[in-house]
């Protein structure tokens, strides 16, 4: 491994993710590496759902590469066995290049140019030929166990009208993407997920719920805090971008090796991409309105009523899916459970910036502090109801403690 600084990052053109704070030096290793070269080949398009899943990918190949050569412990999902010498750089960037062209082929340019400037480090031989073999054959076998995982299926969602459910929402009522999500096959959870769901329209949960996104979440809100309203803003960041900056943190802080980094991030990505398949499975069970829509208009079956406000608008632009629960608080309780797991504790120093270089940076102290943040901030942005953020970071730190608890599980296959 090589000492760098946290700001060298890889990217491609089309890539828009986190600029890290630049203060602690950090031992980067192969996987590292790939992991952020892996954030910037899928952050086109923009949408954390999407990405979740080729990360976890990604990181499953990266896993099993890593694994093939140290043999230590099962597969997860490709179970071959390296010879000695095999060089695990150029395996592991071969795997990992070798899923991101097939998930991102846009992507080529940056990631022949990133596997070029990998591979000329190590010396040439047949352990670097081995490698290059091993990586390319268990990435092209791990994008292939995937291919019929369900997310690609085409799934039709009428919106039923009425108090409480789902509708496209101003200004561009898009139809609700992605419903076939809830289907997709999960990389580790097996189990199935039980959900609060949405307080009841004629509750006081609610009724709390509504007043307090129509005051703090509106766009000319002057409830709402400078701080907060940069918070909003930080987070319509991809979400896996600040949690692997915090897991590259996690690596640094426990000086881990080549293959803890391995199980790491594929413990990470797995979970968080399990985590929106939970998420968006609840979605469409029940599609609940997004606050726009029950601020404007008004709720007459509460105690008392709650009023409407025709011209309501959020700071931020509705995402086009069902509200209950907040994907963005799912995902963060599971990063959150996985990371304290590798850390032995919460405390860990992380920024990030967004949009990079001249967007706003956010500080963190503590992993539990990222998760409070991003359950406030979709409330502030005027996106979420307080429920479904506090209901989203507790299932989603579940599934975490479960991926933590059944990782690796190893395909049948």
């Amino acid at each position: 491994m090589r000492a760098v600084s946290m700001c060298r990052l890889v990217t491609s053109s089309a890539a828009i993710f986190a600029a890290l704070s630049c203060t602690t030096p950090v031992r980067a290793d192969v996987v590292t590496d790939w992991n952020i070269v892996a954030l910037g080949a899928t952050a086109s398009p923009p949408n954390s759902v999407v990405q979740s899943r080729s990360l976890a990918i990604v990181h499953a190949a990266i896993y099993d590469t890593v694994r093939a050569i140290e043999h230590n412990g099962p597969a997860h999902a490709v179970d071959l066995t390296a010879p000695s010498g095999t060089s695990i750089d150029a395996a592991v960037a071969a795997a990992a290049h070798a899923v991101l062209e097939r998930l991102a082929p846009e992507a080529k340019p940056a990631l022949d140019a990133a596997l070029r400037d990998t591979l000329a480090r190590i010396a040439e031989g047949p352990g670097k030929q081995e490698g290059i073999a091993l990586g390319v054959r268990i990435g092209e076998r791990s994008v292939a166990l995937r291919a019929a995982d369900g997310a690609g299926t085409k799934v039709e969602f009428t919106p039923q009208p009425g108090a409480g459910r789902w509708a496209p929402t101003p200004p561009q009522a898009l139809p609700a993407i992605l419903p076939q999500w809830g289907a997709v096959t999960p990389f580790v959870l097996r189990e199935s997920i039980q959900w609060k769901g949405p307080p009841a329209l004629d509750s006081p949960a609610f009724a709390r719920d509504y007043e307090e996104v129509k005051l703090v979440g509106s766009r000319y809100s002057k409830a709402r805090n400078a701080d907060q309203t940069a918070a909003a803003v930080f987070w319509t960041v991809q979400t896996a971008v600040p949690w692997h900056a915090a897991a590259r943190a996690v690596s640094a802080a426990k000086n881990l090796s080549i293959a803890d980094n391995a199980k790491l991030f594929a413990m990470l990505s797995m979970a968080t991409a399990d985590s929106q398949i939970a998420a968006f499975a609840e979605k469409y069970r029940r599609p609940h309105w997004r606050p726009i829509t029950a601020i404007r208009a008004g709720v007459a079956a509460s105690e008392p009523v709650l009023e409407r406000d025709a011209a309501w608008e959020p700071l931020l632009g509705t995402p086009p899916h069902p509200e209950y629960p907040s994907a963005h608080a799912v995902f963060s309780g599971a990063a959150e459970a996985v990371l304290s797991h590798w850390l032995g504790g919460d405390d860990i120093v992380v920024s990030a910036t967004y949009p990079p270089l001249f967007g706003v940076t956010r500080s963190w102290r503590k992993l539990s502090q990222i998760t409070a943040e991003v359950e406030d901030a979709r409330v502030w942005g005027g996106i979420h109801f307080r429920s479904a953020d506090r209901d989203g970071v507790e299932v989603g730190r579940r599934i975490g403690g479960i991926v933590v608890r059944d990782f690796p599980r190893q395909a049948d296959h």
